[in-house]
């Protein structure tokens, strides 16, 4: 008499597995993970509100590309004379909208459409995070499940599913790469599998640039494991992909004055003018100011304790847990671990505040920490102190970070930019409309809304500079270097202004003799100046 013997289906790759122990054999795991998706999907819906677009710069500048595509005039920044090329934000995130907008209501309640789209990735986020962690960390089921929970409803993810912004689209492209990518390297595959995911990294590097990274670390993986022939063709068709937007780029680019380099031409090219402009010196004082505020964020999102010595004791913990994670993930989930490396470098060696940027990997982040204590709980191989300590740098930062999401869901935190800032821009938007000819060229810190909202041309007023992020600027620098120029290369009659520092460099050129602007009129949260000479 023969026993037999009961199959499961090994969920990496679909074949049966007589051999699978109780870890794998989950037949709730389908399930949990169109909870997880569902979870949040509902909770990205319901915060969509109907705040204006605009309130961050960007989300405005995304809205307007898209525009220009779907509109059929190219990929042009509309908001600016003379209609020049879109160089800054690549082509992806703003031809979708744009395939969206056919289908949505017209301009602004197609800006509640494109909010609910960032739900529907944030919900593909959460799902895949937590395949990623189940398929090829062989986490179990209940930690898989614990993580995608918790990305579902990440306040910072929140934020951004909130805003019509790019990092979404671009984090459930990412994870979604990582699982083909680490299979890809993992067992061999036809050609075409190597050539249709570099394809898909370039198509992700066109939501956004730093999706390049994939390229290197898939290649080096393969590389290190003989396969010569994938890596030259993942890379061969990366950089295929990504050449026309490159050609586009260097044709275009630099073609503006000073002041608009910052916010409407290509990064690579802004970053290199700050090292020239800076020299070595602008790389070490990125990383000082990067990496302290990095550091400073992280502990506030996951320390229990407000104190300086526990916020210290916080970065200790998520040390202790990414090494523990990265130890746990090097042989399994190797592309991961390199692109999100090679990701952080770059973060840190890019003058401009990091929070959004490390946001946008939010889900890998922690997916290394919950990877380190699950290593720590459940693996056998650490010494009984290791694990116990790990265990409880979880329970620590796990209490942190708890309190924190309750603080968000409380405060509806999701909408604290909108709400900040959308008086302001509502003011500027009806000031305009109503005291400004439709073919008036105005210079305004909202410049993408007031273009969106009025049909007004509009610039910037402060330049967007290396050496801006790294010091402060005086009313006289800003003055000097982004209003007066754009003054005089531009047939500006009115500049709109709130509060701060645009304010401050309008009353400078306003106090000087001769003065460039006169005051106009001041309302709630603003002022209005007439350009006196050109």
């Amino acid at each position: 008499m023969t026993l037999a013997v009961p199959l499961v289906v090994d969920e990496r790759d679909g074949r049966p597995d007589a051999t699978a122990g109780p870890a794998r054999r989950t037949a709730w795991w389908p399930l949990a993970l169109v909870a997880v998706a569902g979870l949040a999907l509902a909770t990205g819906l319901a915060i969509v509100d109907e705040l204006p677009v605009g309130v961050v710069a960007d989300d405005a500048f995304y809205v307007i590309l898209a525009r220009s595509i779907a509109t059929g005039q190219g990929y042009h920044a509309l908001n600016l004379p003379g209609h020049p090329a879109g160089t800054h934000f690549p082509p992806g995130y703003p031809a979708l909208l744009a395939l969206l907008s056919f289908v949505a209501p017209p301009f602004p309640a197609s800006v509640a459409v494109f909010k609910a789209l960032n739900a529907v990735f944030l919900a593909a986020a959460a799902a895949l995070v937590a395949r990623l962690l189940r398929r090829r960390l062989d986490m179990g089921a209940g930690w898989a499940t614990a993580v995608g929970l918790v990305t579902a409803v990440s306040v910072p993810l929140l934020i951004l599913s909130n805003l019509v912004l790019s990092e979404l689209c671009f984090i459930a492209f990412v994870l979604a790469l990582l699982v083909a990518l680490e299979r890809l390297v993992e067992e061999p595959a036809p050609m075409r599998s190597a050539i249709l995911l570099g394809v898909a990294i370039g198509a992700c590097a066109l939501v956004r640039t730093h999706g390049v990274v994939l390229v290197p670390a898939a290649a080096f993986v393969l590389l290190a494991r003989r396969r010569w022939r994938d890596a030259l063709l993942l890379t061969a068709a990366a950089i295929v992909t990504l050449l026309p937007w490159q050609l586009w780029t260097a044709r275009h680019g630099g073609q503006l004055p000073a002041p608009l380099l910052g916010m409407y031409d290509s990064y690579a090219a802004w970053w290199l003018r700050g090292l020239r402009e800076m020299g070595p010196s602008m790389i070490g004082q990125t990383l000082r100011k990067t990496t302290t505020e990095t550091s400073v964020m992280l502990s506030v999102l996951f320390s229990p304790v407000r104190t300086d010595a526990g916020r210290s004791a916080t970065l200790a913990a998520l040390a202790a847990l990414a090494l523990a994670g990265a130890i746990a993930m090097r042989r399994r989930m190797p592309v991961t671990l390199l692109f999100l490396a090679g990701y952080m470098f770059i973060v840190l060696i890019w003058p401009f505040q990091t929070a959004r940027f490390v946001w946008a990997v939010w889900p890998l982040l922690l997916a290394i920490v919950a990877a380190g204590g699950w290593a720590a709980v459940v693996q056998r191989g650490w010494r009984i102190p290791v694990r116990v300590a790990l265990a409880a740098a979880l329970v620590w930062v796990a209490i942190g970070y708890g309190a924190y999401e309750l603080r968000g869901f409380r405060g509806a935190w999701w909408s604290s930019l909108g709400r900040a800032n959308a008086p302001r821009l509502a003011t500027t938007v009806r000031w305009v409309a109503d005291h400004t000819a439709p073919d008036e060229l105005v210079a305004s810190e909202y410049e993408g809304a007031v273009w969106l909202y009025t049909g007004r041309q509009a610039l910037p007023i402060i330049p967007l500079t290396p050496a801006q992020y790294l010091r402060d600027y005086s009313a006289q620098e800003n003055a000097r270097e982004g209003l007066e120029p754009l003054l005089a290369a531009y047939p500006v009659r009115t500049v709109v202004v709130g509060t701060g520092s645009a304010y401050d460099a309008a009353a400078f050129l306003a106090s000087e003799r001769p003065n460039r602007l006169q005051l106009r009129e001041r309302f709630a949260g603003g002022a209005a100046f007439t350009v006196t000479t050109r």
